[in-house]
């Protein structure tokens, strides 16, 4: 391999980060009772009154680069 092949392939290959979340969410479902909210949210979501959302980790995935 040269080394202008190299230097491409290093180009080529940008470096993809995998980022861990932590996320708390209220969310309301309308429903006749609790039992049907629950099968609501369970099979369709709800409406996201709040969220929160906080940073826990980034790692960086394998590229094929030997650095």
């Amino acid at each position: 391999m040269t080394e202008n092949n190299a230097a491409f392939e290093k180009e080529a290959l940008p470096v993809t980060y995998c980022y861990s979340y932590e996320v708390t969410m209220v969310v309301q479902i309308f429903g006749q009772n609790e039992d049907q909210a629950r099968t609501t949210l369970d099979t369709n979501g709800g409406y996201v009154s709040k969220r929160d959302v906080v940073l826990k980790d980034t790692v960086s995935l394998y590229t094929g680069n030997n650095e």
